[in-house]
């Protein structure tokens, strides 16, 4: 392997670094909302009553809708930037492995 492919793999590998590391990021806003509607979620459905939260019965409905489909979403949306950044970690690996054996 010359210098210059050397070289141009070492910038290929500091650019899918950077874009895994913010995949990673994503999936962890993504972890944070499912977990968030999941609770809202639990609020709506169970109907506790909060004394420093005084919800009617017509918006306590309409918010544990809008929290189960934020959910749905942001589970599927977190499934998939899992398995993405997994994928993306793997790449990374290998690239440096190429690098370091000069193949």
């Amino acid at each position: 392997m010359t210098n210059k492919e050397k070289e141009a793999l070492r910038n290929e590998i500091a650019v899918k670094n950077i874009m895994t590391k913010k995949i990673g990021k994503w999936f962890k806003y993504s972890m944070f909302l499912f977990v968030a509607g999941i609770l809202i979620s639990i609020w709506g459905f169970t109907g506790m009553q909060d004394r420093w939260l005084p919800v009617g019965q017509s918006a306590r409905d309409i918010i544990k809708w809008i929290a189960v489909v934020l959910a749905v979403l942001s589970g599927i949306f977190s499934a998939m930037t899992f398995m993405s950044f997994r994928n993306s970690k793997k790449h990374v690996l290998k690239l440096i492995d190429r690098l370091q054996n000069g193949k």
